[in-house]
């Protein structure tokens, strides 16, 4: 089983227009990198588990989406669609040269990157915050929304700018 769980539910409106924000998508990232990050800062670099393997696949896929599909690297790589829905698998046409596919795994990387440093400042500015909804996780294993937002409130969290305790859209 999985060492944590984070179910990210998009707006009804989201859900039936299919349509996100780069705000959004961003904000997906920094949520499948929170698990990751926090286990770096409270046990270390070295004893950092698996337990966010299936999270990391999701920022490997978001990310590569953002920069190939949906065009949010149009000002390194051009606004332009790099791979279909199902990428650049066996029997798809190749759509970018050897050139053109190293530039877009830099911006993949670069996409990640940004994100993961985000979050790692996001979670040292608020580590009071990360050790109590550490205990309580530890304690009872889930926490709701409304309990999560009176412990963000209590802390006076410090979050990036431009987002709020609940992202949306």
């Amino acid at each position: 089983g999985a060492g944590g769980f984070t179910l990210f539910v998009p707006s009804e409106e989201q859900q039936e227009s299919g349509l996100y924000s780069r705000r959004y998508l961003e904000a997906q990232l920094a949520v499948a990198l929170g698990g990751r990050v926090a286990e770096e800062l409270v046990y270390g670099a070295d004893e950092v588990t698996t337990g966010a393997s299936s999270d990391l696949q999701r920022v490997a896929d978001v990310a590569r989406r953002m920069v190939t599909q949906w065009g949010f690297a149009s000002d390194t790589l051009g606004a332009t669609a790099w791979e279909g829905p199902q990428g650049t698998g066996f029997n798809s046409p190749k759509m970018a040269s050897e050139a053109t596919q190293e530039r877009i795994d830099a911006e993949i990387a670069a996409v990640v990157t940004r994100a993961y440093e985000t979050v790692k400042q996001t979670l040292a500015t608020n580590r009071a915050l990360l050790d109590e909804l550490a205990e309580t996780l530890v304690e009872r294993e889930t926490i709701g929304f409304d309990e999560l937002q009176a412990l963000v409130s209590a802390h006076a969290a410090q979050l990036p700018q431009g987002t709020s305790a609940a992202t949306s859209g």
